[in-house]
């Protein structure tokens, strides 16, 4: 009787331990081929417990609930199913592939889970399987396809993406945001595009807000948000490896790339495991070896001449010929000293003879090899089905070329980031940082400059000096007869005479004594070391508010502003900058839910400026029919100066012999007004004619936020399952824009008089608000069509215009009128579909192009880049061969003035385990 009543009494735990024990397992294969599907959610009908398909298509679910029961299998791609399980004998699940147009589903254009299709804002997206099939190198470069996004590609390890128009190298105002992640440089602001961004096997999918985004992602997405998501160990599992081999610098007869052809290597590797139903990690690393494209602009800034007709020659992409003087000066004291020169010398003094130091081309003097490593580990534990606990790290390293006022190598730069996250399916809270370390960046004018004058001074005080050299063989070359411009050259080449070339010991001596002193001890080397700081938590309390979606969060920044007086005025102790925001959406479903109606406000404080700013957006989507939607959005965003705007106080360049000065990059509250500042044209213009009535004072006040108000019409359109269409046109208004001038003056002094020496100033670049109401205006249009059979075409049209613009500053806005992008694919055809291949085609027309800080401005050419590639895939060996090519048909392009000119590269690829 005892022995009854005790097994009667353990029934239960028997069963309970029975119910946990229950196993499900199974096999996923695709219909079509009988491969298996990766990642493929095996749910189980109104429950929590669920799991994905494995790198084998393989899947195991442990149970509690008793059989028989129900398993919702889905997955982009592919028909839902539904299937019921009797027993636990191993099952086979067939999956039918479907179209995909219509059904991607973004979480950035609201921070909930939505069919893009159905968003209130534009909303561009790539997704793994996009990256599989491209025909690019790298997902950066796939963005220059995508409806309304601009780059700028400084180098194969540098690409600047924005949206709407202002496209610029390192675009402050654009917000990349990589896991939860703000992957912005601490220092500088601007997003690090691929240093420490996602690996190319880690991407789960990407999407792009175009526009005015700081609603829900912070002040400084006035000019676009790029959310990147990477994929999840528990769903993205085993090792995958990509092997990229090519080749790039091509000559042809209309390139001029110094370069010869050289290899182009990228190495990827992945793995990610999980332990048990609770645990799962993952580790990516990635390798890029190439010799990145060269700057070669030998457009001459001060004039119509080349480096051999204008003894002025100051080339976009030659470094040191910014120092420049009239040698007035030196022909009078010639005359003064030899009254017997008065014929050759008299008709010089006529005007300013101003001339410039011989400058470096970037060839041989910015090393070429780009190299970037990047590493990546995250572990995740599921404390219970819906609260998960995430720690990951992500390291970077490099070499790579970048553009802004001058060109800088970044050499062995360092970044990182590290996180720690609590999220569940209704809230998550976040804490990460980032650490960066510019390493021994060179800084292409200046360190140049600082070359010239270490190796012959300009002009020492007395006699000596560089330009007394150049002035007397001038009159030696005149007076024996030669031409004035011949003379020019031999005077040239007599006070070059011994100067140390690009490459030879004594030169690289030179460059890394200048280059690795810090710029606060008399060399160019800033020493940023930078880092912020960041918590922020959101919740969802649509459960609680059951009339309306509410979705609320709070965000803490702190920068901590480290450059050793090189950078920012830190030289007792770093900045520490607080930024301190809060955010909360409501939205509404009305009309039989056709109508969905959402609001946004966020609060923003900086301590950097007084007042607080709060940012808005409403927006309203229609279903005017089944999946065919119209929507309206309003946004307004403020953007707080960036850190850089704000308290930047760099060295910029060498300007005159007499001085010994420097130009520099002085920005907003770091007291601009003791340095009483004029116009550099004015400047320029009294340099030309000696004339001081045409000296204007620079007007200058603290620089302030800007604002935008900006409006968007859309309509989006799914048509019998194979027509994907959507149009859109927005128009836009900012308050005090935020753009940059050039202005020089005389140190220590705010009288004009001072430019009685008009060869001596000091020149800076600012950034300021313009006064006036700056607009933009653009609208889009896409289509992408199902061919069936797998094949799939897409083409886009966008356009972007600024109007009301102010003349005197540096906006930024560099763009062409319009850009039509065309893609066509095929994912799987032939025998057990093992074919595929995907082209694009880009297209924009010529258009100007101004580079902030003074660098350069001119107009950008035309371009047609054709990409392509055809892949075979090896079922039974889990691996892919893909034959391609970007920029086929090899003519050179640039993106911007003072960027490099981009060959084709050819390359092979080996992908394993990438599905």
């Amino acid at each position: 009787m005892k022995k009854n009543i005790l097994c009667f009494l353990l029934f239960p735990v028997f069963m309970m331990a029975s119910l946990q024990a229950q196993t499900i397992r199974g096999t996923l294969k695709n219909e079509a081929t009988l491969e298996p599907v990766y990642a493929v959610s095996i749910h189980v009908e109104n429950s929590n417990e669920g799991t994905y398909s494995d790198d084998r298509g393989k899947f195991q679910l442990t149970v509690k609930k008793a059989l028989p029961l129900t398993l919702i299998i889905s997955s982009i791609g592919f028909e839902t199913q539904k299937v019921t399980v009797q027993n636990f004998t191993p099952i086979e699940i067939i999956l039918k592939p479907t179209s995909i147009l219509g059904q991607e589903v973004v979480v950035s254009a609201s921070r909930v889970v939505q069919k893009k299709l159905s968003s209130p804002v534009t909303i561009e997206q790539i997704s793994s399987k996009d990256i599989t099939n491209s025909a690019q190198l790298s997902y950066m470069d796939m963005l220059q396809g995508l409806k309304g996004v601009d780059v700028t590609v400084s180098s194969i390890g540098f690409t600047s993406v924005t949206t709407r128009g202002f496209n610029t190298s390192g675009n402050t105002n654009f917000t990349q945001i990589v896991d939860g992640m703000d992957n912005q440089a601490p220092g500088l602001n601007f997003p690090l595009g691929s240093a420490i961004s996602l690996t190319e096997l880690d991407v789960d999918n990407i999407e792009v807000l175009s526009g005015a985004s700081s609603a829900l992602y912070g002040s400084r997405g006035l000019n676009g948000t790029m959310v990147m998501t990477g994929k999840n160990p528990f769903k993205y599992q085993g090792l995958s490896v990509l092997v990229t081999q090519g080749i790039n610098h091509i000559k042809n007869s209309s390139s001029n790339d110094p370069q010869g052809a050289s290899p182009y290597y990228d190495w990827t590797i992945r793995y990610a495991k999980k332990i048990n139903e609770k645990m799962a990690f993952k580790i990516n690393a990635q390798y890029t070896l190439a010799k990145d494209w060269v700057a070669t602009d030998t457009t001459n800034k001060n004039g119509p001449g080349t480096r051999f007709t204008d003894p002025n020659y100051n080339g976009v992409n030659y470094y040191g010929s910014a120092t420049s003087t009239d040698i007035n000066p030196f022909l009078q004291g010639a005359l003064a000293g030899n009254p017997d020169l008065a014929p050759i010398i008299n008709p010089l003094l006529a005007k300013p003879n101003y001339v410039a130091r011989t400058g470096y081309p970037e060839y041989g003097y910015l090393d070429n090899t780009a190299r970037m490593f990047k590493a990546n580990a995250e572990f995740r534990y599921k404390i219970n089905p819906k609260l998960e606990a995430i720690m990951s790290g992500t390291f970077g390293t490099g070499s790579i070329v970048y553009t802004n006022d001058t060109r800088y190598q970044l050499k062995n730069f360092k970044a990182a980031q590290y996180r720690v996250e609590l999220k569940s399916d209704k809230w998550f809270v976040r804490a990460y940082t980032t650490q960066e370390n510019s390493g021994n960046t060179i800084i292409a004018g200046p360190t140049a400059q600082y070359i010239n004058e270490a190796w012959k001074t300009s002009y020492d005080g007395n006699t000596g000096g560089w330009y007394p050299e150049y002035t007397s063989a001038l009159l030696t070359a005149l007076a024996g007869g030669a031409s004035l411009n011949d003379a020019n050259l031999a005077a040239r080449a007599f006070a070059d005479k011994g100067r140390v070339e690009l490459g030879t010991p004594e030169f690289n001596v030179l460059k890394d004594k200048i280059s690795n002193t810090p710029i606060s001890e008399g060399g160019t080397l800033f020493l940023d070391r930078s880092k912020l700081y960041n918590a922020e938590a959101q919740y969802n309390f649509s459960e609680l508010v059951k009339f309306m979606s509410v979705i609320a969060g709070v965000n803490w920044r702190l920068y901590r502003l480290d450059s050793r007086n090189t950078l920012f005025p830190d030289k007792d102790q770093p900045i520490n900058v607080k930024e301190y925001s809060a955010y909360v959406q409501l939205s509404k479903k009305l009309a039989e839910d056709k109508l969905n109606l959402s609001t946004s406000f966020r609060y923003d404080k900086n301590t950097l400026f007084s007042s607080p700013k709060v940012t808005s957006r409403a927006s309203a989507v229609y279903e005017l029919a089944k999946e065919n939607y119209l929507r309206f959005s309003y946004q307004n965003a403020y953007s707080f100066p960036s850190n850089i705007q704000a308290l930047q106080n760099t060295l910029s360049g060498y300007n005159s012999y007499s001085s010994g000065g420097s130009s520099y990059l002085l920005n907003g509250t770091y007291h601009f007004d003791q340095y009483a500042p004029y116009t550099l044209e004015s400047v320029t213009a009294y340099q030309q004619s000696g004339n001081a009535s045409l000296l204007k004072k620079f007007e200058y006040s603290d620089i302030k936020p800007q604002s935008v108000n900006a409006f968007e019409l859309g309509y989006s359109a799914l048509i019998a399952d194979r027509f994907l269409f959507d149009v859109l046109g927005y128009f836009s208004t900012w308050k005090n824009f935020i753009g940059y001038a050039n202005v020089a003056n005389t140190p220590g002094t705010d009288d004009v008089s001072a430019f009685k020496d008009h060869s001596t100033y000091v020149q800076y670049n600012i950034a300021f608000n313009g006064g006036q109401t700056v607009n933009t205006y653009g609208y889009a249009a896409s289509l992408s069509i199902d061919l069936s059979h797998n094949f799939l075409a897409k083409v886009n049209y966008f356009s972007d215009y600024l109007k009301n613009k102010n003349n005197s500053q540096i906006n930024n806005f560099n763009t062409p009128h319009y850009h039509v992008n065309l893609e066509f694919g095929n994912t799987g055809f032939g025998k057990k579909q093992v074919w595929s291949f995907g082209t694009a085609m880009r297209y924009k027309p010529g258009y100007f192009y101004v580079v902030s800080g003074g660098l350069a401005q001119g107009q950008v050419p035309s371009s047609a880049v054709i990409d392509a590639q055809v892949s075979y895939k090896l079922i039974k060996a889990h691996s892919t061969i893909k034959l391609g090519g970007t920029n086929l048909t090899n003519k050179y392009y640039s993106t911007g003035i003072a960027n490099p000119n981009i060959g084709a590269v050819y390359y092979l690829t080996y992908a394993y385990n990438v599905l």
